[in-house]
């Protein structure tokens, strides 16, 4: 599973839109987007806010973060 996956199916479990995480964490709907596209990568500040937000533990989205860097530089 990507990051971007991950991202998603976490905050559609919560019940919340791509606006209103965008709204928590004062960034626009877009870059929500892009995190959720794989696009790009949240930093560790917005992950740890991610991770209250989505319920999920710190550990298991920066392992999905190191599951994804290593994919990427093995190719």
């Amino acid at each position: 599973m990507s990051v971007g996956n991950a991202l998603k199916e976490a905050r559609m479990n919560v019940g919340v839109t791509q606006e209103q995480v965008a709204q928590k964490l004062f960034v626009t709907r877009q870059m929500v987007s892009r995190w959720e596209q794989d696009k790009t990568l949240p930093n560790v500040h917005v992950l740890k806010t991610l991770s209250v937000l989505y319920g999920i533990p710190i550990d298991f989205m920066s392992g999905i973060i190191h599951y994804w860097a290593c994919a990427l530089s093995s190719r």
